[in-house]
């Protein structure tokens, strides 16, 4: 999200999206002409997987994890940006479920990196989230609900302005609604196998409803 005066050097001022969030993942700091960002390796593993990897294995195997094992995983991640450590105490203070918060962590940290498909699936979850409505930034009684802000502090008349009732669910943009969306759960959780493969090998069977 773009907050009011924000800069970001190397990005062009009149990058926006349709959700009213903007990446800054992969984008260099460093000024570049035009639209670009500079060139980077790909990131094969990042040692940000292998803590979140270490910190749910924990979990999965125990049913629970230690502070001192959040400590060695996801707070090292939290560390770097002064984020408040993720603690036993924590989560039960406030009500939360550790597998949830540590699910978020890796969420959070593995944006825009390939992750998500596969992890709804392999935590079965896919058919609960899959079919949600996909939402903007909060609209409804915040600055987005007459103008954005721009890179360089400007503003101009949002695609949030003037929103119909219908256009809204609980305040957010409805970027695509529930009804154009669906999981079939007797289906997608399995990827079809190649049909040349089957017919190289007939003993294969496809995959149910492929």
């Amino acid at each position: 999200m773009i907050a009011t005066g924000h800069k970001w050097p190397g990005m062009d001022n009149n990058r926006s999206s349709n959700s009213g969030y903007m990446l800054y993942k992969f984008v260099s700091e460093q000024p570049t002409p035009g639209d670009g960002g500079g060139a980077f390796d790909w990131n094969v593993i990042r040692y940000a997987e292998v803590l979140l990897v270490y910190a749910e294995a924990v979990f999965e195997r125990n049913g629970s994890i230690s502070d001192a094992d959040l400590d060695l995983s996801v707070n090292v991640l939290r560390d770097r940006v002064k984020m408040p450590h993720l603690t036993n105490g924590l989560v039960a203070g406030n009500g939360l479920d550790m597998e949830t918060e540590i699910r978020r962590e890796r969420t959070v940290e593995l944006a825009f990196e390939g992750f998500r498909w596969d992890d709804l699936r392999r935590w079965k979850t896919a058919e609960t989230v899959l079919p949600r409505s996909i939402l903007s930034v909060k609209v409804t009684g915040t600055q987005w609900a007459d103008k954005v802000i721009t890179l360089d502090g400007s503003s101009y008349n949002s695609i949030f302005y003037n929103l119909s009732a219908g256009q809204l669910e609980n305040g957010y943009k409805v970027l695509q609604p529930s009804s154009q969306r669906s999981f079939n759960v007797n289906k997608n959780y399995l990827l079809p196998i190649p049909t040349k493969q089957v017919a190289l090998n007939p003993n294969l069977k496809q995959n149910p409803n492929w």
